[in-house]
């Protein structure tokens, strides 16, 4: 295989992401996918504005307000009471409530002043009054004076920053010396005029080593466990509250724009989805069921935004689950329930991480286990409810697992909603079922049933008018779903549509064999051209029958679809034999080709039944009725009317298998005798029983006879 180049590559992937963005650009321009996402979009938008109107805004918290509830943990967190850690640290400053610096200059002033005291030199430090004061002194005191003052100068010359803590230290200095008091004055005087305050504060400073000593205050580090209260009812909400609160998923009083956008992103983003998974189905969703998948997504939104408002989580995805798994095809329905089920979380409980988590998972394992229990359809209302219940019961295991490993806050109330709600959303399908089905046309396994019971007005006027062809029907529809059976199809569906199939033939009845009597048809003395056109005509008429019945559309496909466009042989053949100047396609059936396997089923069923039927000869052994069943069915084959069908070989061999065993237990033989050979037996039997007793009756006679002649 030859290598791509680089160029190439790149080619091939620029091709690629074209072509996909090609399909994304025409799903997003066509119609009825735009109607489905503008119905999604416009509910989510009115649904969350409604609830933020009439419940958030008046029953939600609003800071500086008392709280109209208790909130309580939804789930375990550690979170940092800041509120706390401010105030540690704010104590911790207030410790410090100076700093003093030295000035230098003032500092060497005052020293050199002292070692001029000390040196004697007075005239350089005192005024005239204050050295006649001094000089009156003795010698002696003179001196006491001096080392006294230069003592108590060197030790407070580095200590004040005012005036008046300076004077403090002085006396309190003096009061310890041996000065009497008269020379203590004279040293204050000396001192007050030698020393100079040297200390100053540094405001810039104080707040530096403030800040230093707070950012070493750790942060005070709360827990809160699931369940704990968050607010008391009547607590006043401030912004650290209102943070924690936000931080567990309860929306404040104020409109949530950040919400709204985000969910309506995530509807936009998802509708893709199930677009794109229904664009791989054969049969292509009409507007009519993309509006009714959105309108039930919508209702399921609907209902659990009120059920939230009650208090707690109502499972509304078994609803969901119910209604589009009944109704559409199951592998759609797991993508639509997926998704719908984790906007719906959103939609009625926020975008808190554990509650979206919660919805996802919930989601998801309804949209898997749904699938398992309806991919076979339920054929009575019981059942739909016993499988929505024990779905519900699912939900609920997985919910509870699910809080405790998430560490979300649950209590014994939660298992009971449950249950309850479980219990209660199988009756809510059932009973809403109908409404879907005659608004938008949908068929639920029920309708269907209801479709095939004798009574349905349609069969009855088969039954009545078109009795050879309700024979028919009735074989066609055991033929296709016992077949259906083995290959693991709707066998429901199939059946309905086996037994409408032929309702066109209700206009002209007497124009089928099966309803004319023996030696009688009516074709022998109509032009082949127009017994073709007649009996073509029936799919025509039968798809106006069921128009002016409002029969399902998807049952109008097996009327259209069951002769596909093949070709009316016989009466072809015999005006080509009789010189007639006919092109095929006169005889040709409009169709079109079966598009669904379930059409083609009952097209080969169809084909199968009348073969056998006009046979009329019985078959020698199940060989050749195996055989006869198998070449009509490549028949079929040969005229390329299931190229539009997935069918294998293997599933033709199962189809044929089937259809021999239900002509094997339909057409088995009896050995039955004739009631006049019944009446010559018995009359026979009578005759000879008679002259053994005849026989019988001489003999004793005789017997007797002897023994009289004995005994005379």
């Amino acid at each position: 295989m030859k290598s791509m180049t680089g160029a190439e590559q790149k080619n091939s992937l620029k091709g690629d992401l074209g072509a996909l963005f090609k399909k994304i650009a025409s799903m997003c321009r066509n119609r009825q996918l735009i109607i489905f996402r503008a119905i999604l979009l416009a509910v989510a938008a009115l649904l969350i504005t409604l609830n933020w109107y009439f419940v958030d805004r008046r029953e939600n918290y609003q800071i500086g307000l008392p709280s109209q509830r208790a909130y309580l943990a939804l789930t375990s967190v550690r979170y940092e009471d800041r509120a706390a850690t401010l105030d540690l640290r704010q104590r911790a400053a207030s410790r410090i409530i100076d700093v003093m610096v030295q000035d230098e200059k003032i500092a060497s002033e005052v020293s050199r002043r002292i070692e001029l005291l000390k040196g004697r030199e007075y005239q350089q430090l005192f005024n005239k009054p204050l050295l006649r004061i001094l000089g009156k002194q003795s010698e002696e005191s003179q001196k006491a004076i001096v080392n006294a003052a230069v003592d108590i100068g060197r030790k407070v010359q580095n200590q004040s920053a005012d005036r008046e803590q300076q004077t403090s230290l002085i006396w309190k200095y003096l009061k310890d010396s041996a000065l009497t008091q008269s020379e203590r004055n004279i040293a204050f005087q000396m001192l007050d005029v030698v020393l100079n305050p040297s200390l100053q504060s540094d405001g810039e400073m104080v707040q530096k080593l403030r800040e230093d000593v707070a950012s070493q205050i750790p942060s005070v580090i709360k827990e809160i466990r699931t369940g704990a209260v968050l607010v008391q009812k009547g607590q006043v909400i401030t912004p650290a509250l209102a943070k924690l609160l936000a931080s567990q998923g309860y929306p404040d009083a104020a409109f949530n724009w950040k919400h709204l956008i985000f969910v309506l992103g995530m509807i936009i983003v998802w509708s893709f989805w199930p677009i794109w998974i229904a664009g791989g189905l054969r049969e292509k969703l009409s507007m009519r069921e993309w509006v009714y998948i959105a309108v039930v997504i919508s209702v399921v939104w609907a209902l659990e935004v009120v059920f939230a408002r009650m208090g707690g989580y109502s499972m509304a995805v078994l609803g969901l689950t119910g209604w589009l798994c009944l109704t559409i095809p199951v592998s759609l329905s797991f993508h639509v329930i997926l998704g719908g089920g984790v906007i719906s979380v959103m939609i009625a409980y926020g975008t808190n991480p554990g509650i979206v988590c919660l919805g996802c998972i919930l989601a998801a394992v309804s949209a898997s286990v749904g699938r398992i229990l309806f991919i076979d359809p339920p054929n009575h209302r019981i059942t739909i409810w016993r499988n929505l219940f024990f779905l519900g019961l699912c939900l609920s295991a997985a919910s509870v697992c699910i809080h405790w490993g998430l560490g979300l806050y649950f209590n014994h109330n939660l298992l009971l909603t449950a249950i309850f709600f479980s219990a209660v959303w199988g009756p809510i399908v059932i009973a809403l079922l109908p409404l879907w089905e005659n608004i938008f046309d949908v068929l639920s396994p029920l309708r269907l049933l209801e479709l095939s019971h004798p009574s349905q007005p349609l069969i009855k006027r088969l039954q009545m008018e078109a009795p050879g062809t309700y024979n028919h029907v009735i074989m066609v529809a055991t033929l296709a779903e016992a077949a259906a059976d083995r290959l693991r199809m709707n066998g429901l569906i199939v059946r309905a549509g086996a037994y409408y199939h032929d309702i066109g033939k209700l206009k002209n009845p007497q124009y089928f064999v099966e309803n004319q009597r023996p030696g009688e048809n009516i074709h022998d003395s109509l032009p082949p051209a127009l017994s073709g056109t007649l009996l073509i005509s029936h799919v025509k008429e039968g798809l106006e029958i069921a128009q002016q019945t409002n029969l399902p559309k998807a049952l109008r496909r097996f009327i259209a679809e069951h002769h596909g466009t093949t070709v009316q042989k016989y009466f072809y053949e015999k005006a080509k034999a009789l010189g007639e100047n006919v092109k095929e396609e006169q005889f040709r059936y409009p169709g079109p080709r079966p598009q669904s396997r379930e059409t083609a089923l009952v097209m080969l069923a169809d084909s199968v039944e009348a073969a056998v039927k006009g046979r009329n000869r019985p078959f020698a052994d199940d060989r050749e009725l195996s055989d006869f069943i198998i070449q009509v069915i490549l028949s079929k084959v040969e005229a390329q009317q299931l190229n539009d069908v997935d069918f294998t070989m293997k599933e033709m061999s199962v189809i044929a298998d089937a259809f021999k065993e239900v002509f094997r237990s339909t057409y088995h033989s009896r050995e039955v005798k004739d009631i006049d050979d019944i009446i010559k037996e018995a009359k026979l039997k009578r005759d000879e029983q008679a002259d053994d007793d005849t026989m019988q009756n001489m003999g004793t006679a005789l017997l007797d006879g002897g023994r009289d002649g004995s005994d005379k």
